[in-house]
């Protein structure tokens, strides 16, 4: 699959903190792993879960571990728009 570049050359993002965001407002609730997140964008795991991280970070999501190395991102009712 070829991927687009800018005008400078470089790899144009195809997961961007909007369209993350944008899952969240689409799904039944509130709570989703990466792998569901990499599911419904059509990218890889390590895409999305960077993203989901970033935007914990950022305070616009909740990362909460639920198992030895499993994690789950929440946006909280006051995170919705």
């Amino acid at each position: 699959m070829a991927r687009d570049r800018d005008e400078g050359g470089r790899y144009t993002e195809q997961v961007t903190l909007d369209s993350i965001l944008d899952v969240f407002e689409n799904a039944d609730v509130p709570v989703l792993t990466p792998t569901e997140v990499a599911e419904i964008l059509d990218c890889s795991r390590p895409s999305a879960y960077l993203k989901l991280d970033e935007l914990a970070e950022k305070g616009e999501l909740v990362k909460k571990k639920v198992g030895a190395r499993a994690v789950v991102y929440i946006q909280l009712e006051e995170q919705r728009p």
